[in-house]
């Protein structure tokens, strides 16, 4: 078994119910990105469920991390609703054509189906082959965009920052019908055992202020978060891109079990403002370390990180403050693999608790 006395598996549920285990969790946020780890481009990811399954199980294999998430991207909720993605050959998906241009538009936005419409069937078959491969060592999840940053994509982001101030009311319109497509693809996962978490960007303070987030992000989220507490029987977590520590205070309400932040932010005081209501997720940098640093950096930032947070009293997984970039190289992920193991040791901590004291 790897270099570790507990399966992923174990070790997740473990974390769930507060019980004893071997070292803290370890979670690379990978996804699309890691696409050409087995010659596949992005595209092929993206409308793939072989492809997604072949790649997620492969990095499984290597890493043996504790958790899998199979994730909708930014904006998969929006294609499902109506707008139109381009799609590079080999890079990242971008907004092509938002599908609600003025306000009329809006009575055109359906509920969607999330077996036939857009991708979204696509990543519940991805979802279900996972598990048939490695279900039972695994901790398999998926993800989805939160709902205001779905309107970024179903309206354009220009837009939807303009219609908050001069038309308020068609966007609280627009919101409440992508929480309700949220809603169906939440309960679909749900139905078939996964649990769901939230990236939520456009949420982000460098974007809005925390009065907008109040008035029309936050309370759609919470319903999306009620949803996967009712149909997927857990707690949902959440990642907001940038700064997001204006929004912590509001977040300990929320419902969720997990918050996840930037590499910006501080986990120090993400500890002192969430720790004793949230499990805190982080933050090793994306870029500055994984992506143009060596494993020497990444043993360093792996470390900082954990002797930061994992005395968090509800508990701390080490993830990297974002998506790790395409291009990465390999041997950093190993790396911080290896440190997450070595620093996340749960002898070590204890060990460093008592020198503390």
């Amino acid at each position: 078994m790897f270099k570790d006395e507990m399966t992923p598996k174990e070790r997740m549920e473990a974390f769930s119910k507060g019980e004893e285990m071997d070292r803290i969790p370890v979670v690379p946020d990978m996804g699309v990105t890691m696409s050409d780890y087995l010659g596949y481009k992005t595209w092929d990811y993206y409308s793939n469920s072989d492809v997604i399954a072949d790649t997620e199980v492969a990095l499984f294999k290597r890493f043996y991390h504790d958790s899998i998430s199979v994730s909708t991207t930014l904006r998969g909720m929006a294609e499902a609703m109506g707008t139109e993605i381009w799609y590079p050959e080999d890079s990242i998906s971008q907004l092509k054509d938002p599908v609600v241009k003025k306000v009329e538009d809006i009575e055109k936005l359906k509920i969607i189906n999330p077996l036939k419409d857009g991708k979204l069937p696509v990543l519940i078959e991805a979802l279900e082959k996972i598990r048939d491969q490695v279900g039972d060592v695994a901790s398999i999840g998926a993800a989805m965009t939160g709902p205001f940053s779905v309107a970024a994509s179903v309206l354009g982001t220009e837009t939807l920052l303009r219609w908050m101030v001069k038309k308020k009311d068609a966007v609280h319109k627009i919101m409440d019908i992508i929480t309700i497509n949220n809603g169906e693809y939440i309960k679909e996962v749900g139905s078939r055992g996964f649990g769901m978490g939230f990236a939520d960007p456009v949420s982000s303070t460098t974007l809005i202020r925390k009065k907008q987030f109040e008035e029309f992000s936050l309370p759609y989220l919470k319903r999306n978060i009620a949803d996967v507490k009712k149909y997927c029987g857990s707690s949902a977590g959440l990642h907001i891109c940038g700064d997001s520590k204006d929004l912590w205070p509001l977040l300990k309400d929320s419902g969720i079990g997990n918050f996840s932040l930037d590499n910006c932010e501080s986990l120090l005081e993400a500890k002192e403002i969430l720790g004793n209501d949230i499990v805190i997720t982080g933050n090793v940098p994306p870029v500055d370390v994984m992506y143009l640093g060596n494993t020497e950096d990444v043993k360093k930032s792996v470390k900082e990180c954990i002797d930061m947070a994992y005395d968090s009293p509800c508990g701390y997984v080490l993830s990297t403050g974002c998506q790790i970039p395409k291009g990465t190289k390999m041997e950093n992920i190993d790396a911080f693999m290896e440190y997450g193991r070595e620093f996340g040791n749960y002898k070590r901590l204890k060990e460093l608790k008592n020198e503390t004291k």
